[in-house]
């Protein structure tokens, strides 16, 4: 019996190496390709090289673009932690049959496909008389940012007793000083987990930004029509850059998720 446990177990490893493979195979073979010395992503090995990285931060329209979107990025993040924190806390407040309604239509961006959400907001966007650019990129983000931002905030708020801000009013401290002071820090790890998290959903977003970017392209935007005549060496170091820089914003919400969890 333990024989046969002990192969099901062996199995089992066996099925989630082959799963991560095959997800992190096209990953570690862009990754590859991107210190060959060949232009082209073909076998056999031509050679260890730096100079696809070296042409990324040469190219005016990669740095540009790449600048928008970590300014767009910072800028989404932002906004997404403010809504979702005033919203938690105006939620953990709120008495009324219509708190479930609300949380529902709140977080209903996030159930809707990003095509057809990024297309709503582009024909909004020509309604209004809002011009394409980063501004309309920064607001389309926000729109199903900040309800992730809300929903991981908002979990961690529900576990604070709210014997603390019957505490803090009995003491003379008002909503403001009570949200600030009081709530603020114990949900700080949310916070900045959600921040992390929202900006790598901004950053790393390409189908709304595609409809509502104009020419002020992000970078996801930006790899998407140079592909499209052809995948260069430069593209392959570039998904790599990416692919590491988001890797380690996840892996840092997450430490903050579980410190939080271990602390509470």
């Amino acid at each position: 019996m333990r024989k046969r446990d002990q192969g099901i177990k062996i199995l089992g490893r066996f099925y989630m190496a082959l799963c991560i493979l095959f997800i992190m195979g096209p990953i570690i073979v862009t990754i590859i390709f991107s210190f060959n010395l060949d232009r082209f992503a073909s076998l056999p090995w031509q050679g260890f090289t730096l100079k696809w990285y070296n042409e990324i931060f040469s190219n005016k329209d990669i740095m540009a673009s790449l600048r928008n979107s970590l300014f767009v990025g910072i800028a989404v993040s932002l906004t997404s932690v403010v809504l979702g924190f005033t919203g938690a806390y105006g939620m953990r407040h709120w008495k009324s049959k219509l708190k479930a309604p609300f949380t529902l239509v709140s977080l209903s961006p996030l159930m809707v496909p990003w095509t057809l959400l990024g297309l709503a907001l582009l024909i909004f966007f020509n309604k209004v008389g809002i011009p394409k650019g980063l501004l309309t990129v920064w607001i389309s983000h926000v729109v199903f940012t900040a309800p992730l931002a809300l929903t991981m905030i908002n979990a961690r708020m529900q576990t604070i007793p709210k014997t603390m801000d019957d505490a803090a009013w009995d003491m003379g401290a008002g909503d403001f000083y009570t949200m600030f002071l009081v709530l603020l820090p114990q949900t700080f790890p949310a916070i900045a987990s959600s921040a992390l998290m929202t900006f790598t959903l901004s950053f790393d977003e390409f189908i709304i930004a595609w409809f509502v970017c104009g020419f002020e392209t992000t970078l996801p935007v930006y790899i998407y029509t140079v592909i499209r005549s052809g995948i260069k060496p430069t593209i392959n170091a570039l998904g790599a850059i990416v692919f590491g820089f988001s890797l380690c914003l996840i892996s840092l919400a997450q430490f903050l998720q579980r410190k939080k969890d271990n602390n509470y």
